[in-house]
């Protein structure tokens, strides 16, 4: 490999590939992993505990945005902080009351009894689907103190300056945390998954940071591609469908439930080779335009699918998972639409206010 092409090598995993620097095969993994969710909601392919393990590895993996460096720092202020759960807040909860309103107007309390539903409001309860939202609610507010705690360590522990040595340390606490929720009997948040995420942008970052590594995996990236696929058909071949083929006692096994730990690293590594390996086929496969216009939608279709499957009396479980999935997809762009004008008039609002204020202090 001559200077330009490990040039072109190492640009490609500096900076994120997509329209105006977003790494968009990751747009399209979330709408494979939202297929995945809604096909075993209906009863095909019951990968749905696989398909959220891909969205806390990527989202754990985005939280660092291992394509900058020392991106992590930003949690060493308060007002960043404050900032990140702003964000999320925007992200999370107003399509979550939307559709939990759209529900209750819609059904009553027929699907979602009373009390449950109160408490649903303030996160007090977990119902059905929705304990990804509760999980992911909670594990978004503890992670910045996790980020504090390892930052404040590295300033007098040298090694925990080191990206490698860091992701072994989420593994670690990934591996620590799994056991807590195994032997206390509390809700599992999946924190193990979305540190095992982390841990992977910390891997990504190492490698991005040495060209000779770089290098050697573009050399090799017929390898990475063949792993890539290796997990994809793993996640078919373990569907409790297919090992109910072989083993009838298995047919009610499902590995994203059972395996959580295991599960998890392995979509951690499969977003580390997409990362690492962005080109090719996966690639094109990832950037298909269908794929990254459902993976906009995510969020909104998992909040939906659950909900609209009891409306609608089909047997079919192919044709019922086609109506649920298009009749997502549908509000999903409807009620994202509306909340994206909502939310950026009254941030327009907001900052027309504090422009005010602040010519008015001015002036004074």
């Amino acid at each position: 490999m001559n200077e330009e092409e490990k040039g072109k090598s190492t640009q490609v995993l500096a900076d994120p590939p997509g329209n105006g620097g977003r790494f968009t095969q990751f747009d399209g993994l979330r709408g494979v992993a939202i297929i995945i969710v809604v096909l075993s909601h209906c009863s095909i392919l019951n990968q749905g505990g696989v398909a959220n393990a891909i969205f806390f590895a990527l989202t754990g993996f985005l939280l660092l945005n291992p394509f900058k460096d020392s991106y992590e720092q930003r949690f060493l202020s308060i007002r960043s902080i404050l900032k990140f759960y702003g964000s999320k807040a925007l992200r999370i909860l107003p399509a979550y009351y939307l559709v939990l309103l759209f529900t209750r107007l819609q059904t009553g309390y027929d699907v979602i009894p009373r009390d449950t539903f109160i408490s649903l409001l303030y996160f007090g309860n977990i119902y059905g689907h929705l304990w990804y939202v509760y999980a992911f609610f909670w594990v978004m507010y503890i992670i910045p103190f996790v980020f504090v705690a390892i930052l404040l360590l590295a300033k007098n522990i040298k090694a925990l300056r080191n990206d490698l040595v860091v992701a072994v340390v989420f593994i670690l606490l990934a591996a620590a945390a799994r056991l807590f929720f195994l032997y206390t009997g509390m809700f599992d948040l999946r924190f193990d998954q979305l540190m095992l995420g982390i841990a992977a942008g910390y891997i990504f970052r190492y490698i991005r940071k040495r060209s000779n590594v770089l290098s050697n995996i573009r050399r090799h990236s017929g390898i990475v591609r063949a792993m890539v696929i290796t997990i994809v058909l793993l996640i078919v071949i373990t569907s409790s469908d297919v090992l109910g083929i072989f083993d009838p006692s298995l047919s009610e096994y499902y590995i994203g439930w059972n395996l959580i730990y295991t599960v998890g690293s392995f979509m951690s590594l499969l977003v580390l080779l997409i990362a690492l390996c962005p080109d090719g086929l996966i690639g094109r496969v990832l950037q298909a335009k269908p794929l990254l216009f459902v993976g906009k939608y995510t969020y909104t279709i998992y909040l939906l699918n659950s909900f609209i499957i009891p409306q609608l009396n089909i047997r079919s479980k192919l044709f019922l998972f086609v109506c649920v999935f298009s009749a997502s997809l549908f509000l999903a762009c409807l009620i994202d639409s509306l909340l994206d004008r909502v939310i950026g008039m009254l941030k327009r609002l907001v900052r027309s206010m504090l422009n005010k204020s602040a010519k008015a202090s001015g002036q004074n």
